[in-house]
């Protein structure tokens, strides 16, 4: 009975996985937006980033849209990826640590007001 459960049980984890990770990408923005914003971080960092948001933002691709309609855009979306996942695990981990929390005390305060207002 219990080795079932165990089953079940990772196979939901598994199915709702990306959905997990999904329902975080706006932290992981906020999160790259803070870090960028932090004396603390090195400037190369800040500069890669800020050149993928450029990238991403201006009308130049290495994979024009309209020769390959997705692969431009799917190149947009991997190339600024890589650039938050630099930014994030290059910076000092105290900083990082720092700006999580931060985000975190952010949704749980907006979580309360939200449901605390209907009360």
């Amino acid at each position: 009975m219990t080795n079932n459960y165990n089953e079940e049980y990772k196979k939901l984890k598994r199915k709702y996985y990306w959905l997990r990770i999904l329902m975080h990408i706006p932290n992981f923005f906020k999160l790259a937006f803070r870090l960028a914003r932090d004396k603390q971080v090195p400037l190369y960092l800040k500069i890669i980033f800020y050149a993928a948001v450029v990238y991403v933002l201006s009308p130049f691709d290495l994979l024009p849209a309209f020769l390959v309609p997705f692969l431009g855009w799917i190149e947009d979306i991997i190339i600024f990826i890589i650039c938050i996942y630099l930014l994030v695990n290059l910076s000092p981990p105290e900083v990082v640590e720092k700006h999580v929390k931060a985000i975190d005390t952010e949704m749980k305060q907006r979580f309360r007001q939200y449901f605390y207002r209907y009360r």
